[in-house]
């Protein structure tokens, strides 16, 4: 995860200056910057969990909290500043004991800036921007499962606009779709009596979709013919137990639960109801209201409307906001893809 953050804000071209005047206080400020963003996203450490010192109990590596909100350069102008300070070494610890091993130093991991700048072609640039999209978007996705924030500066990265259909098929993939995953959580019983410890093999079954369609009097036919269209062949592929479908505009308009061989025909069966003004708060109320409790939501809009944050706050599956239209709207949970126009 600590190294796919660096590909994802692409450290060694971004920063290849602070590289070249001090390369150690460059590798640290970009790893004190990416691993707070770590903890945010996992903060009970369902998945992602720093190595400890066995005596405190105090994170390795480099974590420092008094540089939440900085970027690179910032906390590395504030490393070279104590560099001076401590005649060019810097500091093993903070005054509370925060863990500041590899300060002036390489710290755990190193990178090749040199090679890193090399020339790429058309197609391997192409290929590496797919690859950094679909890692960052699975971590949205995982950071919503886990009450985890991502950061604005990765939400910013994931504004411009991309093939909708894929990344929806991607959400759905990672939400829904049967996967069998090794887990060093509990120890495989069968290798235990060898004095062996291997992880074991925890199945995880997503059973539940919901998506709900602004159907106001902006969204029109073609938009929500093309989404079920998609949706339909994603579904046939995933198989989840139950779909629901919730049209709305200033109220919920109309719901339809589909299960089984049905959801196969959703385009053919469904009705569109609605007509009226643009309200995404009524979404999650009505879900409440319902015990709706999916295990993953996605919305369709245009984005010309407002939402209050604390509407969406309970809501505790990941949220994919599919927006053909404002580039202003801000959703209130989740994460947001910008569609192509159908």
């Amino acid at each position: 995860m600590h190294e796919n953050m660096h590909k994802c804000y692409r450290h060694l071209t971004t920063w290849r200056a602070l590289y070249d005047e001090d390369a150690a206080c460059a590798n640290s400020a970009c790893d004190f910057v990416i691993n707070l963003q770590l903890v945010a996203m996992d903060p009970r450490e369902q998945f992602i969990a720093f190595p400890t010192y066995k005596d405190t109990g105090k994170r390795m590596g480099l974590y420092d909290e008094k540089y939440k909100g900085m970027d690179t350069k910032q906390v590395y102008d504030i490393l070279r500043e104590e560099q001076e300070q401590n005649g060019g070494q810097g500091e093993g610890a903070d005054g509370d004991g925060n863990s500041r091993q590899g300060v002036g130093n390489s710290g755990f991991d190193q990178h090749d800036w040199d090679d890193a700048t090399d020339g790429l072609s058309k197609e391997e640039k192409e290929q590496l921007e797919r690859d950094i999209d679909q890692a960052l978007r699975q971590g949205g996705i995982y950071a919503g499962k886990v009450g985890g924030t991502m950061s604005r500066e990765i939400g910013e990265l994931l504004a411009p606009k991309v093939d909708w259909r894929e990344v929806l098929r991607r959400f759905v993939k990672t939400s829904l779709k049967d996967r069998n995953s090794p887990s060093w959580r509990r120890a495989h019983r069968n290798y235990l009596w060898q004095d062996i410890i291997m992880p074991s093999i925890m199945g995880k079954r997503m059973k539940h979709l919901v998506i709900a369609m602004d159907t106001s009097g902006s969204i029109y036919g073609p938009i929500l013919d093309a989404f079920l269209s998609e949706m339909q062949k994603i579904l046939k592929d995933s198989s989840p137990e139950r779909v629901d479908v919730i049209y709305w505009d200033a109220e919920v308009a109309g719901h339809e639960t589909y299960t089984g061989k049905d959801q196969a025909s959703i385009v053919q069966r469904t009705s569109p109801k609605g007509g009226g003004g643009t309200d995404p708060d009524v979404v999650p109320a009505f879900m409440k209201d319902k015990g709706i409790n999916p295990d993953a939501l996605i919305i369709l809009s245009d984005g010309y409307m407002h939402s209050n944050p604390n509407a969406w706050a309970g809501l505790k599956c990941p949220s994919l906001w599919c927006i053909m239209g404002s580039e202003n709207y801000k959703v209130p949970h989740g994460q947001r893809v910008n569609l192509k126009e159908v």
